[in-house]
Parts: C-alpha cells; sequence; structure tokens
C-alpha cells in the first residue's frame, strides 16, 4: 500500500538533487516528532535504490531487500511498555548489512530514533561515516538531534523537516475534523482518525486547557494528581496539545504573555522526557504558577 508524503517539498526538492548527484552518503532528518520524517526517509532510500531520478515521494512496496530500518527495541515491565536505547549490537548489525551484496547496486540503512542511540553505539557508527562504502547510504531520522554527538552531526548532511499547513493535512482525510488538534504534524492527524485511545487524550488535553485558567489551585493540584498517574508517553502526549494550542493561541489574539506559558509547558515536558523528575511534583509546579 503506497503512503503519501504531506508537505516538504523543499525537503524532497534537496534530496531529489543529492539522487542525481550522488554527493552525499551520510544524513541527518530532524525537525518535530509525527512530521513524515521516517515516512521521507524511506521514500527517499527506496529512490536511491531504484536509481530514480524521477523520483516518485511516496513509499510503496518492492525494495525492502536493500532497506534495513533500525528502531530502539520495546519491552514490556510490569503493564508498561519501556522503550530501550538503540544499543551498539544494533549498530553493529546494521553495519554488518551495508556490507552485504546488494539486489540493486545500492544499500541504505535507516536508523529512526537516532538520538536513542547510546554513546558507545554512536562511536561505533562514527568509523562508518567517516570511512563511507561506494553505494551505501545512512540516513538517520530524529527528533532530538541536539541529544547526538557532535562528530555524528559533523558527518551527515542535514535536512530539517517542519510542520505542515492545515491545508496541506486536509488532503489526508475528506474530512477536516481534528485538523486544528495535531500541530501541523500529519502522523497525529493519522493517529486522530485511526486510534481512539490517542485520540482521546487530545480530546481530553484540549478540554482541559479550555477550562484550565478559570480552575482554582486545588482543581489545577487535582489535574495534576489525575495526570501523573499516567504512563509518560500519555502525559507527554497531553503537553504537547498543550504547547501546539498556547502557542497558537498567543500568535491569534497577540498576547505574547501566552508564548512563556507555552514555554514553561515546553520545558516540563522536555525535562520528562530527558530526566527522573518526579512526574507529580513537576506537573503541580507547572500547573499552580502557570497564568
Amino acid at each position: 500500500m503506497n503512503k503519501k508524503i504531506i508537505g516538504h517539498t523543499k525537503q524532497i526538492d534537496l534530496l531529489r538533487n543529492a539522487i542525481q548527484n550522488r554527493g552525499h552518503q551520510s544524513f541527518l532528518f530532524f525537525g518535530p516528532e509525527s512530521v513524515g520524517k521516517y515516512t521521507v526517509a524511506r521514500a527517499f532510500a527506496q529512490n536511491i535504490i531504484l536509481q530514480n531520478d524521477d523520483c516518485v515521494w511516496e513509499v510503496c512496496d518492492g525494495v525492502e531487500n536493500d532497506i534495513n530500518v533500525i528502531v530502539p527495541e520495546q519491552e514490556k515491565k510490569k503493564d508498561k511498555i519501556v522503550v530501550k536505547d538503540i544499543s551498539v549490537d544494533q549498530i553493529k548489525e546494521g553495519m554488518r548489512f551495508l556490507m552485504l551484496t546488494s539486489d540493486t547496486g545500492a544499500r541504505v540503512l535507516i536508523i529512526d530514533d537516532a538520538h536513542r542511540m547510546t554513546t558507545t553505539a554512536q562511536n561505533a557508527l562514527l568509523k562508518t561515516l567517516e570511512e563511507p562504502q561506494k553505494d551505501r547510504y545512512i540516513v538517520l531520522v530524529t527528533d532530538s538531534s541536539q541529544q547526538m554527538l557532535q562528530t555524528i552531526h559533523s558527518r551527515c548532511f542535514h535536512i530539517q523537516f517542519n510542520v505542515a499547513e492545515d491545508e496541506q493535512l486536509q488532503e489526508l482525510f475528506e474530512s477536516d475534523e481534528y485538523v486544528g488538534d495535531v500541530g501541523g504534524r500529519p502522523g497525529y492527524l493519522v493517529r486522530m482518525h485511526e486510534d481512539e485511545e490517542f485520540r482521546s487524550v487530545v480530546e481530553y488535553a484540549r478540554n482541559q486547557l479550555q477550562s484550565f485558567f478559570t480552575k482554582k489551585v486545588y482543581e489545577r493540584m487535582q489535574l495534576a494528581t489525575e495526570l501523573s498517574k499516567y504512563d509518560d508517553e500519555y502525559i507527554q502526549l497531553f503537553l504537547q496539545v498543550w504547547i501546539y494550542r498556547i502557542r497558537n493561541a498567543a500568535h491569534k489574539v497577540q498576547k505574547f504573555t501566552l508564548i512563556k506559558t507555552a514555554d514553561d509547558v515546553e520545558d516540563v515536558l522536555h525535562k520528562l522526557q530527558s530526566t527522573n523528575v518526579n512526574k507529580k511534583i513537576a506537573l503541580e509546579n507547572l500547573f499552580v504558577n502557570m497564568v
């Protein structure tokens, strides 16, 4: 089944030139979560394998043998899905894949969520980045490129991705329902239509924000307590909805104090993603001080 790419025309033009000129072999795709970076990476890899100068920019079947994808492994612990870091063994396996004979002449290794590589894994990848083999390509995909070693950055051609326009998102479905909920992220829009649990989180976050600034302190504390009981993915999605909607409101009503509010929410989100901060305390401090 083909998968359509929404937006990213400038990025695709850069990649089309890269395919035609064959001047780069290592690429870093970075930008917000769920905007289509991985989908573009798959289409890019497909066009490299097929040596397609015309470059049909959608994902379809047929070249899987010469494309390998490394993703963080997951395991279940106490009814909770834990996402593990990408290990050095996974990277070494990817290097072995690149060394094998290709069915078509080229091979592409995609590392999704590349920021989750351990430092050891990143260092193992460096040797291949420093000494690329003919017709062997590596594409790193990340929404947290700042977590990656500078030596990795310096050896890759950078392609920055941004959110899509609402008009572009409306191409995905006949109904424009939910477009206002997803902050320009096609991946989120697909999940809003297809994933009931995901949709319920977004709708809950939206409804809570609509009434939040009239809540009393004890009600805000109750919300923090209730939200802290959920898993990390739930809380992070909840806060991402708030960040998008608060920033959007700031620009619409020209109330730029809201931008600081959005920054405060984003700061807590980053702490929850990258540290062992106490979720309940972090949320209480955020909610009580939001104005």
